[in-house]
């Protein structure tokens, strides 16, 4: 008889998903519509392109140019923003946190981009599969190194466009994109440097275990009990035998309210309905195993109040990681009185700009 996962475990698809606060806003953009040439192939599927549509932007020379390109079961519809007619251009995409998303975003993608296309940058960024135009379903086991691997795709995309500069295409991302971004930067060699915001330094589920601890503390518990939480959770969820499990649970039972302070029925399953989760999904991916060996130039930013993705930790680690790399050209900030989500702060946007210009110096 098959066993089953004990009921007080959380979906392993929840282990992936980093809560995004604010919404998305839908972008217009008007005017003409010209024919152009088909575009991407991807490395894995090769399709037929649908015709591209151009539309012009404000300021009038910018044009938007739609792609499409295909991986697997995935059918991916985007927007190439161009900064003009007369590449090639250097690009970067925008690669999106958990949940649904369009090619605008989730959240405001308009500020960022701005600054982005004002310095002389194309920028390509897609409706997410199940969002917009976008389709296919993603394995919830295995959806960052599937969202990678579409990342690779589009990247490619890019390389055979004729008015990008294959050599300076880099990534832009948001939470999520922490994970997804280095995975794909083992998949193709044409990315240039990556731009990390609110990207988490360690695996999905010690992600998660810190969201439970800020839940405690958010619900009044003291730190204390919010480190157990984090601990025994931890423990419980990584662990490969049932004493391990049975241990991390007995700490996690014991913290006053714990019930009541995460929202979750904590329960301990019996040994014969108890299964460990198995080693090759997607939850165990750490993403510091690839930055340390990752020398491209790269720009990592945390909100200092985060309580999705650990600010504290995740600085470190990139530090650390850039470190071993021997990466000479990095730059981490710990934005002050913020959270997760601050792509429209003032000072979030005069770093990006001054990191993008220190690019082309």
């Amino acid at each position: 008889m098959m066993k089953k996962r004990s009921t007080f475990i959380i979906p392993l698809s929840l282990l992936l998903t980093l809560v995004m606060t604010s919404c998305g806003s839908t972008a217009t953009e008007a005017t003409s519509t010209t024919e152009v040439s088909e575009q991407a192939v991807t490395a894995t599927t090769v399709a037929p392109m649908a015709t591209s549509t151009v539309r012009q932007m404000e300021p009038a020379q910018r044009i938007v140019e739609e792609i499409r390109f295909r991986f697997g079961k995935f059918a991916v519809v985007g927007d190439l923003r161009l900064p003009g007619d007369d590449g090639p251009y250097p690009a970067i995409i925008m690669v999106h946190g958990d949940g649904p998303a369009t090619r605008h975003g989730a959240v405001n993608f308009g500020p960022t981009i701005e600054i982005f296309q004002r310095n002389g940058y194309a920028v390509f960024s897609w409706d997410k599969p199940g969002s917009g135009a976008s389709t296919g379903e993603f394995d919830g086991e295995h959806k960052l190194t599937e969202r990678a691997a579409i990342l690779a795709d589009g990247i490619n995309a890019l390389v055979e466009h004729p008015n990008i500069d294959p050599s300076r295409i880099g990534l832009w991302g948001i939470s999520q994109a922490g994970w997804v971004m280095p995975l794909a930067l083992e998949l193709t060699d044409d990315v240039a440097f990556m731009i990390v915001v609110s990207g988490g330094g360690e695996d999905s589920i010690e992600q998660m275990v810190y969201r439970f601890g800020q839940m405690v503390l958010s619900a009044g518990g003291t730190a204390e009990h919010a480190a157990l939480v984090e601990q025994s959770l931890s423990e419980a969820l990584k662990a490969a035998n049932y004493t391990e499990y049975r241990e991390g649970m007995e700490i996690l039972l014991e913290i006053p309210q714990i019930n009541a302070r995460t929202g979750i029925d904590w329960d301990m399953a019996e040994e014969d309905e108890w299964v460990p989760w198995p080693r090759d999904i997607d939850s165990f991916l750490d993403p510091m195993d690839v930055i340390e060996h990752t020398t491209i130039p790269i720009l990592v930013l945390f909100g200092e109040f985060d309580r999705d993705v650990d600010p504290v930790q995740g600085a470190e680690a990139y530090e650390a990681a850039l470190q071993k790399a021997g990466n000479q050209d990095y730059q981490i900030e710990v934005i002050p009185a913020t959270g997760h989500v601050f792509v429209t702060l003032p000072k979030y946007l005069e770093i990006l700009e001054a990191w993008i210009q220190h690019l082309s110096q």
